[in-house]
């Protein structure tokens, strides 16, 4: 029986041993060779610049770095660098020195994506094998593309205050309204149809509708994970009127226009001007714990039992911060959030649970996450400051203007195709 096991486990060594050879020869194989692809305004964009690009698409995708499924992602890849290399010489008319202005922000941007910790920066870098500057050319582009804008539409911004006043009265008349909290994602129309469905694919696992848009989409509201804010229906897009769809929350509808796919979520949804219970603000605790050669139910109900022993008698979950020092191989994440912008698969484990009570668990891969509501918060009427009215509307004009500076900057960018990609 000894001799079985001791097989079985050199079997499984020589198969992980071979899959992680087999990854550094593709990775190899797909880098060896660099190219200009395109030039934008004199700007070339590399073929490792689109391979960088397309792991980390395919990343928040799957989760994984998978060198044989990044064919898939070049076109929006490439699409994304078209779109930032605009931005860019836009911005360097304005100043010469404006990456080196924006830099010093955007490292703590990308920072803040791994909780503020180098050690995990560190570890994602290798684990993708991308440069750090090549992480930093999406934050670099937004902040680039909001000088942009401010230098462009300054006089517009100047009349905030009657756009403000215009807006506050705009509420007092639709409050017995349906009002609904949209986001998007949007992906360049051309050979991407098996992005489409990966997309998909991935909504359907349970992804983040809102990590994919601060990802995937080519959408200045990417700067906003995707949010575009709440409408009327009259206000909603002309596909959804067109059909006539009736609206819930959750809600997904995909539509094609002249070179764009929008993939739209219906967040959240106020019934005659209602708050929505989705609107609730909750903290939650999501440990993650490994599954490796165990059954699913078996791992779940191991780290049940130790929750359960933590938060025996507890009235909050500060017991919880032991299980960082009691096992190493569970991790622990607090998420503060609306109800309504967790992924589909969160709210459907989380739903009628009571606090400090472990949910049912959600299996990806080789581990498995479970929940634990530490506290709550209700929606209340919203009294804004001036100054966060302002900020709102900022965000709405951001978004208005941008989509349309940046049709006018690509119809007069000299984009050169050079060479494709195989």
């Amino acid at each position: 029986m000894k001799k079985i096991i001791k097989q079985f486990i050199k079997l499984k060594l020589l198969i992980i041993i071979n899959i992680i050879l087999s990854n550094i020869f593709l990775s190899n194989a797909f880098s060896r060779e660099n190219f200009i692809v395109t030039t934008v305004n004199k700007i070339p964009i590399t073929k490792k610049d689109v391979i960088n690009r397309a792991k980390l698409l395919l990343f928040s995708l799957e989760n994984k770095n998978d060198p044989r499924n990044l064919i898939n992602f070049y076109n929006q890849s490439l699409n994304s660098l078209i779109n930032e290399k605009i931005i860019l010489s836009a911005g360097l008319k304005i100043k010469k020195n404006i990456i080196e202005i924006v830099t010093p922000r955007a490292n703590q941007l990308l920072l803040n994506e791994f909780n503020n910790s180098e050690d995990k920066l560190k570890k994602f870098i290798n684990e993708l094998s991308i440069p750090k500057t090549k992480l930093l050319e999406k934050y670099q582009s937004q902040l680039v593309w909001g000088l942009v804008l401010k230098n462009k539409f300054n006089k517009q911004l100047e009349k905030l205050d009657q756009i403000v006043e215009n807006d506050l009265e705009d509420k007092k008349n639709r409050k017995a309204e349906d009002l609904y909290d949209l986001a998007e994602i949007v992906i360049s129309k051309d050979n991407n149809k098996i992005l489409l469905n990966q997309i998909k694919s991935a909504l359907n696992r349970g992804v983040s509708f809102l990590d994919l848009a601060k990802q995937i989409s080519i959408s200045s509201s990417s700067k906003y994970k995707g949010k575009i804010g709440w409408k009327n229906y009259q206000n909603l897009p002309n596909y959804i009127k067109s059909k006539k769809i009736d609206l819930n929350e959750g809600d997904i509808i995909s539509y094609a226009t002249n070179d764009k796919v929008k993939i739209i979520k219906i967040l959240a949804k106020r019934i005659n001007g209602k708050f929505s219970k989705s609107e609730m603000e909750v903290i939650i605790a999501q440990i993650k714990f490994p599954i490796n050669f165990q059954k699913k139910e078996v791992a779940y109900n191991k780290i049940k039992n130790e929750l359960k022993g933590l938060l025996f008698n507890q009235q909050n979950c500060k017991n919880l911060n032991l299980l960082k020092k009691q096992n190493k191989n569970h991790s622990l994440n607090i998420i503060k959030s609306r109800i309504a912008d967790l992924s589909s698969k969160i709210q459907i484990v989380i739903r009628n649970i009571e606090l400090y009570k472990i949910s049912q668990p959600i299996f990806f891969g080789n581990h498995g996450f479970t929940y634990i509501i530490c506290d709550t918060k209700k929606p209340k009427p919203e009294r804004e400051t001036i100054l966060e009215l302002k900020n709102k509307i900022m965000q709405k004009q951001f978004l208005i203007y941008s989509e349309r500076h940046l049709k006018r900057l690509y119809k007069e960018a000299n984009i050169s195709y050079i060479k494709k990609l195989n």
